[in-house]
Parts: structure tokens; C-alpha cells; sequence
């Protein structure tokens, strides 16, 4: 949770001013039992937001080009 304090921190002091905070959201635990401790961590990491977008990628980057 230390993690998750320290960079709500910097988030709030970085974009007090922002309509829209959007966050990468760390993915999820591999075993059920992490569930609880997860939401808690996105819970933390989101706190005093108004307004939070959490993005989750597929983890496989995609690069476009334009001829």
C-alpha cells in the first residue's frame, strides 16, 4: 500500500487542476486470495480523484504506420 499512497500523492500535486486523471491500471493478482488487497491498491491509487480513468493494455504493444 505504501506504493499506492506515494503515488496518489504525486498524482494529486501533479493534477489538482485536472478535469481527467488517467492511470494505468496494474493488473489484476494471479490467485483469488490477492483480490481484496487489488481493490483496496486501485482504491488508495484513486483517492480524492474526481474524475479517474484506469486503462488496462492486453499487454502486447501495437504500432500503426501511416504511408
Amino acid at each position: 500500500m505504501h506504493t499506492a499512497v506515494k503515488l496518489n500523492g504525486v498524482v494529486l500535486s501533479k493534477s489538482q487542476h485536472a478535469q481527467l486523471v488517467l492511470l494505468n491500471m496494474p493488473g489484476p493478482p494471479k490467485n483469488r486470495q490477492g483480490d481484496e488487497n487489488y481493490m483496496e491498491f486501485l482504491e488508495v491509487l484513486t483517492e480524492g480523484l474526481n474524475r479517474a480513468l484506469l486503462v488496462r493494455g492486453g499487454g502486447r504493444e501495437v504500432i500503426t504506420i501511416y504511408s
